[in-house]
């Protein structure tokens, strides 16, 4: 029986598909932890403009307040440098995604490969079995004349 000669190459695209799906999951994990950390920064900035709004109505000056404007300064400046990681990681999932697309679709075009190997070898098989299997009848045949005619 012939050997599938591109199990190896299989077996490496199947691994090479593996990793690409780790490395997904991994810009995936990146991407969750930079949303996560712009959600947090959204929630500070809106419990700031509430202090804020309490400080007015209770009758805060506005050098009081100076140093809660500085800090919600920052925390908007810190919101819009996550924002802008979030677009730049969303566009290296994205193309993580392509690669993993990539990657599976080499892995099936092998896969397809060893399928019509092992189809043909299953033809070779049937054709070898149906080739003795003539050949036992054809010798069944041939001794029944034999026996028959007077020949041993």
């Amino acid at each position: 029986m012939k050997k599938f000669r591109f199990e190896q190459i299989l077996r490496i695209k199947t691994q090479l598909e593996e990793l690409k799906k780790s490395e997904l999951a991994k810009q995936n994990q990146i991407l969750n932890e930079y949303i996560a950390r712009k959600l947090d920064l959204e929630k500070n900035i809106n419990k700031i403009k509430n202090d804020i709004k309490t400080l007015c109505l209770s009758g805060f000056s506005p050098q009081q307040l100076k140093p809660y404007f500085q800090f919600l300064t920052v925390l908007r400046k810190n919101k819009d440098i996550q924002e802008q990681l979030i677009y730049y990681q969303k566009l290296r999932v994205e193309e993580k995604k392509k690669e993993v697309i990539e990657s599976m679709i080499e892995k099936k075009k092998f896969e397809k490969l060893k399928e019509r190997h092992l189809i043909n070898l299953m033809n070779d098989i049937k054709r070898l079995e149906n080739k003795e299997l003539d050949r036992v009848v054809s010798y069944k045949i041939y001794k029944g004349i034999g026996d028959r005619s007077g020949r041993n």
